[in-house]
């Protein structure tokens, strides 16, 4: 597959800011530490995701961050879509201080005007982190592929291709996760366009419902019920993120591979609603510092296997070969982060009826 302009930069920009992170991740840190955000203000309200994510958190930056300033945190706890109506319904006075949204629920924002500009003032480590991972208005915190899931018991390599969900040995034990489809869309788009256009959503569309109507897929509504259902044994095939892969791979018979047609990285993130009080800037500002920190960062690659944007963070023997390795970047592009945006909920609807239709 050739190397594109998004799928270069990707590479490129990564490769050129891990030899100067080194020296600015001693004065990032001290920059965090620094800020006087917390003498003013007691709490700061985080719009999350729940389950096993908020857990890793609270551990990996949750805890240092309430020890280190005295800010006691609140969660606002809930899924992209509906965190996100929230904001914008609330626009003059958000719900949160700092909303995680992933990368299209943060660009999605950024086009609504919702978030506050960052610069470095404010995220001191922001300047670390590559141009493709961040913007003027938010920041990503973590990445992985969007990936091809496979059952390392029933095959013996792993698929090349997105056509394995068409693949009748594996009828009624492939997965669709219809909590919010946009990266089984994708996945297929790349398949039926041979990587030339993810934005190919009829085609997509067309894969969908073949998946749907031929191969009796089950429906997965949340992340915690794929790893139950694949460190169970249940799946064959699915499409979703390298890093919950190989976290389940403890427990269960699942690896990842990234297809000839290639495949997206997953990405998630950090912004601060335009609106909250100004008391509480300089405070989110530090939690989204405490996200781009080596400790944090470690111990969600321990757990979850997800890579920090920051290049030049190390993480432990062990888990590195886990994570997203260079060769990688190759074959994954950046989402069509606009286009997403603009289309999900649309996405979401169409296929509620093609499942609806063969239901």
């Amino acid at each position: 597959m050739t190397d594109d302009s998004k799928q270069g930069l990707l590479r490129r920009e990564y490769l050129k800011r891990a030899g100067a992170a080194g020296a600015a991740g001693a004065a990032g840190l001290a920059g965090c530490m620094g800020g006087g955000g917390g003498s003013e203000v007691d709490s700061l309200i985080l719009g999350i995701w729940g389950g096993s994510w908020q857990e890793t958190m609270i551990e990996a930056v949750c805890n240092d961050y309430e020890g280190d300033t005295g800010i006691t945190l609140e969660y606002v706890v809930g899924d992209n879509t509906d965190r996100f109506n929230r904001l914008i319904a609330q626009r003059s006075d958000p719900p949160v201080d700092v909303s995680q949204q992933d990368g299209a629920g943060l660009v999605r924002g950024e086009n609504e005007d919702l978030w506050l500009e960052l610069d470095e003032e404010i995220v001191p480590r922001i300047a670390e982190v590559p141009s493709q991972f961040k913007s003027d208005y938010w920041t990503l915190q973590i990445f992985a592929a969007s990936a091809l899931l496979y059952n390392t018991e029933t095959m013996d390599s792993p698929p090349e291709s997105w056509d394995a969900y068409l693949n009748p040995e594996y009828q009624g034990r492939v997965g669709l996760f219809t909590q919010d489809p946009t990266h089984d869309l994708l996945a297929f788009a790349l398949h039926q366009t041979d990587g030339e256009d993810p934005t190919a959503m009829d085609q997509a569309f067309e894969m969908y419902e073949e998946v749907v109507a031929e191969m009796d897929p089950v429906y997965i509504t949340s992340s915690d019920e794929y790893g139950n259902r694949w460190q169970n044994g249940e799946l064959d095939v699915a499409r979703y993120w390298s890093a919950r892969a190989a976290s389940w791979g403890e427990e269960g018979p699942v690896g990842f591979a990234i297809p000839s047609a290639g495949a997206f990285t997953t990405n998630f993130g950090n912004a601060i609603p335009k609106n909250i009080p100004e008391e509480k800037v300089e405070a989110a500002g530090d939690f989204i510092n405490y996200t781009l920190q080596q400790d944090g960062a470690q111990v969600i690659a321990e757990q979850m296997y997800y890579t920090n944007p920051v290049p030049g963070i190390e993480y432990p023997e062990g888990v590195q070969d886990k994570l997203i390795q260079e060769a990688d970047l190759e074959n994954l592009r950046v989402p069509p982060f606009d286009f997403i945006a603009e289309n999900r909920s649309d996405w979401q609807q169409r296929v509620q009826e093609i499942i609806d239709e063969y239901s």
